[in-house]
């Protein structure tokens, strides 16, 4: 497989990782919700913060473990169907299937959101001398956590109106898209990891007559959409139809991305967009494809584990954790109390925004350097006698 020193790191997503992952976050959120409302200890349980803290760690040990052991994402068999008699060409689909929402720091960043009344709520747990002051400081907290809720909520939606599938889905269930044959090129990591938007990446697709970028909308956001794009790497050297919406379409501003779903020929769905003129380009008579019933589904998911990005932040939760449960417990002076809460609210910060901008300037495993993808592709795709 080309550049299969590349490939053999990324690794697929387990349901052991999905379950244990999910739990983690779920015990994780628990916890804090614990230290923002304090209850008394239990006679069964004890102290219910120091309960769900060690359940979260156990759970992120595990999920940790299970990515560690994760197989490697290979190439799905190659299984594609017999072109219809006398078209030549596997149609394009009726039924596509709905966007992956990958948000590979959705959980951190609503921990963003609420950590600062999580430290004031924990150092309050022990006030002291500060308790007269308590009320102000607890709504100056929350004032700042619901500016960085409405942050986040604000992130959930995620691209323009018209960058998304809406629209191509309809047409195709209806009978017709803008459609060009293509093969799946490499993904493409281009950036110097100096600044937290220098990297972009790309899922290059050849045509006939020319290279097109496939990408995703707000790449530059905080939840990383191009994320959908990174398991398609396995899928280079396939063929299928690079679609858009049918020509008429209302898209908006002319700068904005043009929703595109990939479609390989063994039934594999790749969503991202194009550049405006590339999917103008396709909406020439000979372009407009009708559809055909026909099962596909989305491209394999690749495992979000990273090494590199994730020992960090692993290490940074642990000691969030570890110092916003023992300020909470108060085990010295009311000082050493504020003092953790202060470690915890400063690691807590710095293992989000660390995490993140690793994430996002490293190129990870299945991203190939530009030069080989300037190498690869340059041939067009056998596209069966077809006119791109």
């Amino acid at each position: 497989m080309a550049h299969g020193d590349k490939r053999v790191r990324l690794r697929r997503a387990t349901w052991w990782c999905r379950v244990t992952g999910t739990a983690a976050l779920v015990t994780g959120t628990v916890t804090a919700l614990n230290l923002l409302f304090p209850a008394q200890d239990g006679p069964l349980l004890g102290d219910s913060s120091v309960l769900y803290a060690v359940l979260t760690a156990l759970l992120g040990v595990l999920w940790w473990a299970g990515a560690l052991l994760a197989p490697p994402l290979t190439a799905p068999p190659l299984t594609a169907p017999s072109p219809p008699h006398g078209t030549g060409f596997v149609p394009v689909p009726t039924r596509l299937p709905g966007r992956r929402m990958t948000r590979a720091t959705l959980m951190p960043s609503l921990f963003m959101a609420v950590l600062p009344l999580v430290v004031v709520r924990t150092a309050g747990a022990h006030a002291g001398p500060l308790k007269p002051v308590m009320p102000l400081l607890i709504a100056v907290a929350a004032l700042i956590s619901l500016f960085l809720l409405r942050g986040w909520l604000s992130g959930l939606v995620g691209g323009s109106a018209h960058s998304g599938p809406a629209e191509l889905r309809r047409d195709a269930a209806a009978g017709e898209v803008a459609a060009r044959r293509v093969r799946v090129g490499p993904a493409v990591w281009v950036g110097e990891g100096d600044g937290r938007w220098s990297a972009s990446r790309r899922l290059m697709v050849v045509a006939q007559d020319r290279q097109i970028a496939l990408r995703t909308a707000q790449e530059e956001s905080a939840y990383f959409p191009w994320l959908d794009l990174e398991s398609a790497a396995v899928l280079e050297g396939r063929e299928g139809w690079l679609c858009w919406a049918a020509a008429g379409g209302s898209w908006g501003d002319p700068v904005e991305q043009m929703g595109a779903a990939l479609v390989t020929d063994d039934g594999y769905v790749v969503w991202g967009s194009t550049d405006r003129h590339v999917a103008e380009a396709a909406y020439a008579p000979e372009h407009s494809h009708p559809t055909a019933p026909r099962s596909v589904r989305r491209a394999p998911r690749a495992s979000l584990y990273r090494p590199d990005v994730h020992g960090y932040a692993l290490a940074m939760a642990g000691a969030t954790l570890l110092a916003l449960v023992l300020a909470e417990r108060g085990l010295g002076p009311d000082a050493l109390s504020w003092c953790l809460a202060l470690v915890g609210g400063f690691t807590g910060v710095r293992g989000v925004y660390g995490y993140t901008q690793r994430l996002a300037d490293r190129p990870g495993p299945g991203w190939a350097p530009p030069e080989s993808g300037g190498r690869r592709g340059r041939r067009g795709p056998n596209l069966h006698g077809q006119n791109t």
